[in-house]
């Protein structure tokens, strides 16, 4: 199954800054996963909320355009928190702007990495991929860096796959 794990904000700091030197990349508060909808009140709410970018279904907008999404087709909304590269002083601002990703989106933040790999990161125990949530852990699972397998979210990813 695909291993989900507990990450603290320095953890992903940490893990983004392992980059090679000059990578470019965007910081994503993924606000919506797949639903249906027009999404108008998270996209009302990134503007309120200052921010420039969005990523709707991979597609990049600005948010002073109008932007139309159609109402009963899934959509993914990513707010474009920052966009930085790789470099000797940008571990503050990388905190920052992931903590603030991770305030809009309970936990979940995505680095799309500019001509590479996205990653994601959860501070929760779920699967990014598909936004299944484990409870707070008790017994030998509730150890720190603890890792879980999910079988099912893999058998789903199979379903959506063809696999």
């Amino acid at each position: 199954g695909r291993v989900i794990s507990q990450q603290t904000v320095d953890e992903m700091v940490d893990e983004v800054l392992k980059l090679p030197e000059r990578t470019r990349f965007q910081v994503l508060a993924p606000v919506v996963r797949g639903r249906k909808g027009t999404q108008a009140k998270e996209l009302d709410a990134a503007r309120r909320g200052g921010y420039a970018r969005v990523r709707i279904d991979g597609n990049m907008y600005d948010l002073d355009e109008e932007i139309k999404l159609e109402k009963n087709i899934k959509h993914t909304v990513e707010i474009v928190v920052d966009r930085l590269s790789i470099n000797d002083t940008v571990r503050g601002r990388l905190a920052d702007s992931i903590e603030t990703a991770v305030a809009l989106t309970g936990g979940l933040v995505i680095i799309d990495v500019i001509g590479g790999e996205p990653m994601e990161f959860s501070q929760n125990y779920a699967c990014p991929e598909h936004g299944v949530s484990i409870d707070e852990l008790s017994g030998p699972h509730s150890a720190p860096r603890s890792k879980i397998r999910q079988p099912a979210c893999l058998r789903l990813s199979d379903k959506f796959s063809g696999g």
